[in-house]
């Protein structure tokens, strides 16, 4: 039994203060990406802006146990030690925040000496191209948070004070007899807790008058929960017609009519338990039938988000897109049951067919649901292109994940918000949209978040561009091309999906090899990327250094020098000269960056030939603006 000694609340500052904490053998290795990184920031920035005294932020519990040294074997809770220990290097060296006499990180590992070294030296400041061995996933969390905390430069004395003070922490230490293999199965293996959209589920569902109410409800809302198949997969095959229309695409409007046909399918199906037994029926197994076939798709957005995305549409309220906060959300909005169902039926259809979507676990997917009649079958279905043009369905895709790589955090999902906005008015009742005008929206917008965010004067609310017309700076910030590896992800991939868009259409650029480009520009595609890569070195091997001059003020840091990779091909390849870059790139099949190409179609590039470097920083700011 753990006593009051064993459970302390800890804030940051003396987490890092009070004991050393090991990771054991049995732990996995440090596994938080850019939603997880950018997630925890965002939710200590948005608590520590709000500027309340009682604010403290619950990080969630150290589990440990104490070794015969002294020294805290972590049980639970590494990922989120190590998070913070990265965060803290960041403030400490890219920001000079003071850490209140915080001087180490304590954290060691059993069995992980890169990760302990890799820890140890971004803390230090050491630089992570200088040839030592780097861990790339802690590196990788290192560039997140670096490039997280330069867009609110402004509020960062507030952000690491509330960090160091009233994030909090609770340690608790399990005792000296512990089964400790057996007690972190139990832990890796226990039930999950009931999430807050079932809570909502349930909450909404009281305000129905009616069991019939409250079950046609449950239904539609079962069916929209699971994000990874077509909703209409998630309704019995015996009322799609009837719900769906002949084709299963038309969207239901009236939650009464909805109520009549769950009614008529619950009477179709009342039988007595006798007349079961004296007159069972067996269903025949029918390799055609639609439950096998719902495919398998990975969603851009958990439900419970998804949820906010809807309350947002259609309440046109500055609403947060923060599902930690559902339950307050929508205690504060208070929508009526019966229209928010039928909203999030049409939302979550257009969602399915007109938003991007992982298929197979491999490339980006832009489908709608098909249903075939053919004879002597029962009715079967397949997925085809939501739009007949193969080009410009995937001129969509293109847009569409170039969107999601540049914001994949969930609270940031702007760009979805204002698609699903704008589908949500200009779709008709059979959900059937023009594909031009939804690529001129998402154009448009992509300018907008473009020069609202990075453009002169102060940045606008991602609110205020979605839902309005703004009056927009007429040129954007140079200053956002001169921060190194600050520089956003989404500059660098807006750039590229402009760079692919004039390769398709046939483009020629001064300069450069373009067979060279039209070769390899076919196979890009985007994924997410989170490292800003100086294509020459900052620390060559064999060369010399790139220089700040008159011709690269800003020297290996200039924007035309940049490209954004994925940590791992950064972390293999960051101190090698351009040439043997070229040749490792050149055998991949896949391309990760247009930019990236466009620097190696170039015969030479580096300290010798700074005038090339800025003709194609020129040439790309053409091209991004």
């Amino acid at each position: 039994m753990n006593t009051d000694q064993d459970i302390n609340e800890l804030s940051v500052a003396q987490l890092f203060k009070d004991g050393q904490y090991v990771i054991p053998i049995y732990q996995r290795n440090y596994a938080w990406g850019e939603p997880e990184v950018e997630q925890l920031l965002q939710d200590v920035m948005d608590m520590a802006l709000r500027g309340e005294s009682d604010g403290a932020y619950y990080l969630g519990s150290l589990v440990a146990y104490r070794r015969p040294d002294g020294h805290f074997e972590t049980i639970d809770g590494q990922q989120r030690h190590t998070s913070l220990s990265i965060i803290l290097a960041v403030l400490k060296n890219e920001f000079g925040q003071a850490l209140e006499g915080i001087e180490r990180i304590n954290l060691s590992f059993d069995s992980r000496p890169k990760s302990q070294s890799t820890l140890r030296r971004l803390f230090a400041g050491s630089s992570q191209h200088d040839g030592q061995p780097l861990e790339p996933g802690i590196c990788g969390a290192y560039d997140i948070a670096k490039r997280y905390l330069t867009r609110d430069k402004a509020n960062l004395d507030r952000f690491a004070e509330y960090l160091l003070n009233q994030v909090t922490i609770l340690r608790v230490v399990v005792p000296d007899d512990t089964d400790l293999n057996h007690y972190f199965e139990v832990m890796n293996n226990r039930g999950e807790q009931l999430e807050k959209h079932e809570v909502l589920k349930a909450s909404l569902m009281s305000q129905l008058d009616d069991d019939l109410e409250r079950s046609s409800f449950a239904r539609v809302w079962d069916a929209c929960s699971d994000m990874n198949r077509y909703v209409q997969m998630g309704i019995d095959s015996g009322i799609r017609a009837a719900i769906f229309g002949a084709d299963w695409n038309n969207c239901p409007t009236d939650f009464t009519e909805l109520c009549q046909q769950q009614k008529e399918d619950s009477a179709s199906d009342t039988r007595t338990l006798a007349d079961i037994i004296e007159n069972p029926k067996f269903a025949a197994v029918n390799p055609d039938s639609t439950s096998d076939n719902d495919g398998a798709f990975g969603s851009v957005i958990n439900f419970s988000n998804f949820l906010l995305h809807v309350l947002r549409v259609t309440s046109k309220e500055d609403l947060p897109l923060d599902d930690k906060r559902l339950l307050d959300t929508f205690a504060e909005y208070h929508p009526d049951p019966r229209q928010f169902i039928m909203n999030l039926l049409k939302c979550r259809m257009l969602f399915d067919k007109y938003i991007i979507k992982r298929e197979n676990d491999e490339d980006w997917s832009l489908k709608g649901l098909r249903l075939y009649d053919r004879k002597n079958q029962a009715n079967s279905m397949g997925y085809v292109n939501s739009f007949e043009s193969p080009e410009q369905n995937l001129h969509l895709i293109m847009l569409l994940s170039m969107f999601h790589v540049s914001f994949p955090t969930l609270v940031y999902k702007h760009w979805l918000n204002a698609a699903l906005h704008f589908l949500y008015k200009n779709t008709r009742h059979d959900l059937t949209i023009d594909g031009s005008s939804y690529l001129v929206f998402l154009e448009s917008l992509s300018d907008k978040f473009f020069y609202g965010r990075f453009g002169k004067g102060e940045p606008l609310d991602y609110f205020h561009l979605t839902y309005s017309e703004p009056n927009l700076p007429r040129e954007f910030d140079r200053s956002y091309l001169d921060q190194g590896t600050g520089v956003q992800n989404f500059i660098f991939n807006r750039l590229d999906y402009r760079l692919w868009l004039q390769l398709r259409d046939g483009t020629s650029f001064p300069g450069v090899d373009m067979s060279y480009l039209r070769r390899r520009h076919q196979t890009f595609r985007f994924s997410f990327r989170t490292s800003v890569e100086h294509y020459y070195p900052q620390n060559p091997l064999g060369g010399n250094a790139l220089e700040a001059s008159e011709t690269l003020p800003n020297g290996v840091d200039s924007f035309g020098n940049l490209c954004l990779i994925s940590h791992s091909n950064n972390s293999k390849l960051s101190n090698y000269l351009p040439t043997a870059k070229k040749e490792h790139y050149d055998k991949a099949t896949a391309v990760e960056s247009l930019k990236q190409v466009f620097m190696m179609s170039y015969k030479h590039w580096g300290p010798e030939q700074p005038e090339v470097i800025a003709a194609h920083e020129r040439m790309m700011i053409e091209v991004l603006r």
